[in-house]
């Protein structure tokens, strides 16, 4: 572990010294937030987060009412406790919700649930599914859950952070102080001595905001406090270090409603670039001269800096001067500088497979992600619609625009820009850009170190988050993938429980499953719904009967699914699970069925549903039409032209005996709803099909298909 410079102790030995102009100040100084502290338990480390309301009385006198993090026993701060931990260990993160209850809004992408919020580690690379880091975890006042960290051994080490993150209150949480600096130790990355060797300061450059006081219904944010730039809660502050001494400097910029802003190490400095978002640049350290001392960063980015002053100086934020830095030839000289041995070239970092250079590789898949707004794509964040299903199995390539007004920020996952984009650098790795950018990342197990499960990303300007600017991908299980952390075995661990001894249940488990076939191509599901509190139903499919991957994700009181896309004359197999924020179900029994043979030949007799695909689109402030595209087929499987096909919308939708146009050669037609609404669940049911040559027998019954 590098030691972290105590400005305390500097001070104290240096006050009988203080004689000269440039001797550090004793009031208004810079100094650490509190650390953190895990208890060992031999096969992993826990420890308790809180938040909870507190009033701070600032340096400057003036005062802020709001929602901040501690350790349990602690004062919360601003910012909060500074987390460090290790790659290749195991952590248990208690996390306790302290704030009053208030029920859960109803709204959706809209400012609301003040005093409901959860933790997101920005910047790691792990898991994005429950227990682990998964942003949708929703914890009301007076109720906490458990987050588990299995740190991957290839983590590389950096700078990374902490912050509230619930959908709604992300905004007015980080603006006014639910934020804190977290660290991987990076004495595992190869790193020269010499530079392991400097003094570390961690700074924060927050803007506390208390302007928001009021937003989505909150009714605690108060105080004298100006909205404006502090460093480690301290406004106007003084950052002492000796003369002439090389320190590395860990900035964080935690702003919720910041674009791109340039933070400035000013004149009688020297200050070399070491890495950028928690990952070392790929050759160390990159002089600053040229560019005035200057990083361009937006809100949620970090820049490890390594800095050396002559003389006085200060520390900027766009024009704004936010510390005067103190070069103080009366404190203790450190050790130790951030060039390669020979004191003056660069050295070549040592990158983790996942933090490869991915320039001149194969790309597997390609997406592209257009940042507006309000939206992501032109559709507004919905939790039961993820924006992309993907594959583990190659390099990603998303072409990124519309970010310089709209900064692009990736959890789980780092990317590495492929040509100078702005101030981002070909070659080099980020987890937030304000630049349209082509970026790639590794999906391939084998050459890398992958998560399935979900992986949200946003529009960092937060309160265009809250309002819908999220969407996220479903990285699909495969051999070699990550999947969700597990709770160590019979230490008490739960998901969600609340503080006042009533624990939260997961859903009763959904029974009897049986699947049907229905076609060349379809099987229909159908289960008994036994839970009165699921918030979603997960549906599960196999091809042998043991490695499962989700298909769909429905709304409460589900009880059907009909399964499209099917290949022809296979035994597919399926299971289903209910899920709330306590947790998942069992899941049903496991049932199969094999699609009917297609493309036959000979006289076919009837008609029938060969696929029916759900989907919505756009239609005006965040409402969509129901759309659904149905192929009809014979009895043989093949496709049917000129049939009309009648059927029902419903879930966020209600609308009964809609008809369709005929088919065409290939069999499809579509339906769509008259009315639109802000859908989260929408099912069509086909109830009859009818051939207008009169050759075929009709189809009645009843065949759905679901988002």
């Amino acid at each position: 572990m590098k030691k972290y410079c105590s400005l305390a102790l500097f001070i104290i030995l240096a006050v009988p010294l203080l004689a000269n102009a440039s001797s550090c100040p004793t009031t208004d100084v810079v100094t650490d937030a509190p650390l953190f502290q895990w208890t060992d338990n031999g096969s992993y480390l826990s420890g308790t987060l809180i938040m909870d309301e507190v009033t701070l009385t600032l340096n400057n006198g003036e005062t802020l009412t709001t929602r901040a993090y501690a350790q349990a026993g602690s004062t919360p701060s601003v910012p909060g406790p500074t987390i460090v931990m290790e790659p290749g260990k195991k952590y248990v993160l208690k996390f306790e919700n302290r704030l009053p209850y208030e029920p859960l809004s109803d709204l959706h992408n809209r400012f609301k649930d003040p005093n409901v919020t959860n933790l997101h580690t920005h910047g790691l690379h792990t898991t994005g599914d429950t227990p682990g880091d998964d942003a949708t975890r929703i914890f009301e006042g007076r109720t906490g859950g458990d987050y588990v960290f299995d740190m991957t051994v290839d983590h590389m080490g950096g700078t990374f952070w902490i912050h509230a993150h619930h959908h709604g209150s992300t905004y007015l949480q980080i603006s006014s102080g639910a934020f804190g600096m977290l660290l991987i130790d990076d004495k595992f990355d190869g790193i020269p001595a010499n530079v392991a060797a400097m003094d570390e300061r961690l700074l924060t450059l927050g803007y506390l905001d208390p302007s928001v006081s009021g937003t989505g219904g909150d009714m605690l944010v108060s105080g004298t406090l100006s909205p404006g730039w502090n460093v480690n809660g301290t406004v106007d502050g003084n950052v002492c270090m000796p003369a002439n001494t090389w320190q590395h400097w860990r900035l964080l910029v935690a702003a919720a409603d910041v674009k791109a802003k340039d933070v400035t190490v000013g004149d009688n400095c020297e200050v070399a670039l070491l890495a950028r978002d928690g990952v070392w640049r790929t050759m160390v350290p990159k002089d600053l001269a040229a560019d005035n001392n200057t990083m361009s960063l937006t809100g949620g980015s970090r820049a490890d800096i390594a800095v050396r002053c002559t003389g006085d100086s200060t520390l900027t934020v766009g024009t704004t001067v936010v510390a005067n830095i103190y070069a103080d030839d009366t404190l203790p000289v450190g050790a130790g500088h951030p060039y390669a041995t020979d004191g003056v070239s660069q050295w070549a970092s040592f990158r983790p497979s996942y933090l490869r250079d991915l320039r001149n590789e194969p790309v597997t898949n390609f997406e592209t992600v257009s940042m507006g707004a309000r939206t992501i794509n032109g559709s507004k964040f919905d939790i039961l619609e993820p924006t992309f299903i993907t594959q583990a199995d190659g390099v990603q390539e998303w072409s990124v625009s519309g970010a310089t007004n709209h900064p692009f920020h990736l959890h789980v996952f780092h990317f590495q820009a492929q040509t100078d984009c702005g101030e981002y650098e070909a070659g080099e790795y980020y987890d937030t850009i304000a630049a349209s950018c082509d970026v790639r990342f590794d999906l391939n197990p084998q050459t890398s170190t992958v998560f399935d499960g979900k992986t949200i990303f946003h529009c960092h300007l937060l309160d265009h988050e809250d309002q819908g600017a999220m969407g996220y991908m479903v990285v699909q299980p495969a051999t070699g993938t990550i999947g969700a952390p597990t709770f160590p075995v019979g230490e008490g661990f739960l998901e969600k429980y609340e503080l006042d001894g009533v624990n939260p249940t997961v859903p009763a488990d959904p029974t009897g499953l049986s699947a049907s076939a229905a076609s060349s191509s379809q099987i229909s599901l159908s289960w008994t719904d036994n839970a009165t509190d699921e918030e979603t139903y997960q549906v599960e499919e196999s091809l042998d009967g043991v490695n499962f991957s989700i298909i769909a994700v429905l709304g409460a009181d589900s009880t059907n699914y009909s399964v499209t896309g099917l290949s022809a004359s296979t035994e597919y197999f399926f299971q289903v699970n209910a899920s709330n924020a306590a947790g998942d179900s069992a899941y049903t029994n496991i049932a199969s069925a094999t699609t009917q043979a297609g493309g036959g030949s000979g006289d076919p007799t009837s008609v029938d549903v060969g696929s029916i695909t759900v989907s919505t689109v756009n239609a005006r402030k965040g409402t969509k039409f129901g759309v659904a595209d149905i192929v009809v087929v014979d009895d043989l499987g093949n496709p049917v032209a000129d049939a009309i096909v009648t059927g029902d919308f419903t879930g966020s939708i209600n609308e009964s005996g809609i008809v369709s146009t005929a088919t065409d050669a290939s069999g499809q037609t579509s339906v769509s709803t008259t009315n639109s609404a802000k859908v989260r669940n929408l099912t069509y049911c086909v109830t009859d099909i009818v051939d207008t040559n009169g050759v075929l027998s009709p189809f009645s019954g009843s065949v759905c298909g679901s988002l």
